[in-house]
């Protein structure tokens, strides 16, 4: 099946799509570390080195849209909070027909969630936290080094900082199937 979607585009925007799709193609040949989550496998709430595989294929092999979003957590250095703010920063303003786009709509939805995280906060990304986001989808996440780190400018200790870091999370999810 195929589908075919139309939009009107400014010139920012067509930039913005044609980088997303580039980076998107690019993403996938480069074999990133890929997690797979559905709702009949438990993810695990750390990273080990021990669960990381490479991506062979992709998860959503036809993509219809690329959601981007980003997080911050300002105090706490709370990398699983900045991960979820992102994710819904992705999908929140957008509305789909899935059960008119997808075959076998809503079972049939598959999500490959990128998150580009900063390295030495990825061993506090919970995952079960971040699924939660979304309702629907057989859904794969992929964590990169990325994101930001970025000073507060404040260490704040009663709203659990340990230093004035804020971390910053993006996030890419592909949706399709």
């Amino acid at each position: 099946h195929e589908a075919i979607l139309t939009m009107k585009l400014n010139g920012s925007n067509l930039l913005a799509l044609s980088f997303l799709f580039s980076s998107a193609n690019a993403f996938i040949a480069h074999k990133a570390v890929t997690f797979s989550h559905t709702a009949s496998f438990a993810m695990p709430t750390e990273i080990s080195q021990a669960e990381v595989s490479p991506c062979e294929e992709p998860h959503v092999r036809n993509v219809l849209m690329v959601e981007c979003g980003f997080g911050n957590d300002s105090h706490g250095q709370n990398c699983t909070k900045a991960a979820v703010r992102a994710c819904r920063n992705a999908i929140e303003f957008n509305s789909l027909s899935i059960d008119t786009i997808i075959p076998g709509g809503y079972d049939g939805m598959k999500l490959n969630v990128i998150l580009a995280v900063p390295v030495q906060y990825q061993d506090g990304l919970d995952l079960e936290e971040v699924r939660k986001v979304f309702p629907y989808g057989d859904i794969n996440f992929v964590i990169q080094n990325g994101g930001m780190v970025a000073p507060s400018g404040r260490q704040i200790e009663a709203l659990g900082d340990t230093n004035d870091d804020m971390i910053i999370v993006c996030a890419a999810v592909q949706v399709g199937y």
